[in-house]
């Protein structure tokens, strides 16, 4: 009995690992400049719906940009503010990687084909590229701790 106690405990654990971990991206997230690593950029709000990742600017970090517009995007997002503006919407799941979306790039209104996924508990890795992976950069973006007021 015990035996098929240890059993199912370890199946169900099994189970339900990768949905723990999907989750774990879960939060806001610090984002800094593509040229300049040590200079922040914004504080994103990550969330999953209907295991769909979703990234929204949460807070943009150099005051004098807090009223930009997009006017380089196309579609909805144009002339719309970037304050509160989705940037990835969803991307799906699959052995430890975010992909199938794509991200946008405010700044200058393109959209990036992106993989995310976690490099560590407090590091995320966000890979964004024009047609494959191998043609892209990468931006590693840090958790915001309920302790940083920024």
């Amino acid at each position: 009995m015990r035996l098929r106690l240890i059993f199912f405990m370890f199946i169900f654990s099994f189970l339900t690992f990768d949905k723990v971990e999907a989750q774990v991206v879960v939060g806001k997230w610090k984002t800094y400049d593509i040229f300049d690593k040590t200079k922040e950029e914004s504080i994103v709000d990550v969330s999953i719906v209907n295991n769909q990742l979703f990234v929204r600017i949460h807070k943009i970090i150099p005051t004098e940009h807090i009223n930009d517009i997009c006017v380089n995007c196309s579609g909805k997002q144009k002339d719309q503010p970037i304050l509160g503006m989705v940037i990835l919407e969803g991307a799906s799941y699959e052995d430890g990687v975010w992909k199938g979306a794509k991200i946008l790039n405010a700044k200058n209104g393109k959209r990036y084909g992106c993989h995310i996924s976690l490099d560590g508990d407090d590091l995320l890795r966000v890979r964004g590229f024009i047609g494959y992976p191998i043609f892209g950069k990468t931006l590693y973006w840090t958790r915001v701790k309920n302790n940083d007021f920024r």
